[in-house]
């Protein structure tokens, strides 16, 4: 607190960028708007871990095919629920890294949404096995949680990065 008594954040955000300004934004909504979407998606996909905790919280992520008791039991458990809260964690920093790049210029914000990029074309052969091991033996499902995750952040961010189509003006009619 301040002599005056009001409250100053221990590290305030600096003033949102004037070259975030929509109309210098080449996308159909600005990339600001786009790292909100995926700030409020990505807080709301951590909210069950911490409701429901880390193990139901798996058995979710997996659509019931593993249920929560057998992540909770046996050798790895420990292991496997160690993962699950850095998991949580990384979800946690990837939801502040979102609402700190809003603040960010336009330029460095795109530099975001292309890490975000790069990170699901990462994870997704995941899913598939490429790296040698499904999340699910024999089962290629994408969880539907991760599926809402990447469609809507990345219908966001590919809004916001695709090019609008130019108007086309047209030819002034001359008067005879």
């Amino acid at each position: 607190r301040t002599a005056a008594g009001t409250h100053v954040a221990p590290f305030p955000l600096p003033p949102p960028s004037t070259t975030n300004n929509p109309s210098t934004m080449a996308g159909y909504i600005t990339m600001t708007r786009a790292l909100q979407v995926n700030m409020v998606v990505s807080a709301l996909f951590t909210v069950p871990f911490f409701a429901l905790g880390a193990h139901q919280f798996a058995e979710l992520l997996v659509d019931g095919t593993v249920k929560a008791s057998t992540f909770a039991s046996g050798p790895t458990s420990p292991m496997f629920t160690h993962l699950l809260w850095v998991d949580a964690v990384k979800n946690i920093f990837l939801t502040g890294l979102c609402y700190v790049a809003q603040s960010f210029p336009a330029k460095a914000q795109k530099q975001v949404a292309y890490l975000f990029m790069g990170m699901w074309a990462l994870l997704l052969p995941l899913f598939f096995g490429v790296y040698g091991s499904p999340p699910i033996k024999n089962s290629t499902q994408i969880p539907p949680p991760v599926i809402a995750y990447l469609a809507i952040t990345g219908v966001a961010y590919a809004l916001a990065m695709v090019e609008k189509p130019k108007k086309k003006k047209k030819a002034a009619s001359k008067k005879k």
